[in-house]
Parts: C-alpha cells; sequence; structure tokens
C-alpha cells in the first residue's frame, strides 16, 4: 500500500477557529492498482499548538484500515507543511 497523493481538496466552512475540515480523494495503490476513495480529515490544533489529524474513510476499501489511516495521516501532515492546503 501507497498513498500516491491526496486531491480534490475542498475545505468546509466552520466557526471553530482552530479546527479545520476538508474533504478530499485519496489516490492510493493498493495491490498493484490505483484506487481512489472519499475521504474526510480533520486539522485540530492544540492549546499547545500541537496538531492533531483524525481521518475517516467516505467509501469502503479493501485493505487493512489502520496502515492506511496512518499513511494518510502522515500525508496529510506534509502537505499542511508545505502549504498544500486550501
Amino acid at each position: 500500500m501507497k498513498i500516491i497523493g491526496i486531491k480534490d481538496i475542498s475545505r468546509k466552512e466552520t466557526h471553530i477557529y482552530y479546527r479545520r475540515v476538508f474533504n478530499g480523494t485519496a489516490v492510493m495503490e493498493l495491490m498493484h492498482k490505483n484506487v481512489e476513495k472519499r475521504i474526510e480529515f480533520i486539522i485540530e490544533t492544540t492549546p499547545m499548538g500541537k496538531k492533531h489529524i483524525s481521518v475517516s474513510m467516505q467509501d469502503h476499501v479493501e485493505y487493512p484500515l489502520m496502515p492506511l489511516i496512518q499513511s494518510l495521516r502522515h500525508k496529510i501532515a506534509e502537505l499542511d507543511a508545505e502549504g498544500g492546503l486550501p
């Protein structure tokens, strides 16, 4: 399993300034074929400045969920650090 990227990222408006909610499409390589699945993720900044990322899959995935979620969290953290999120 490999995360190729996240595309079609859009931000939902919330009234809580330390919580950012996004929708997107995760592009993954599962069992030697590319698969696109819809995801929703939340980046919440704690009072100490640490960012907590939670990811939920909107579509069913034929792969163990825990390693997939961990890889998506890592990719989202990279995108956020690089300024690649809207």
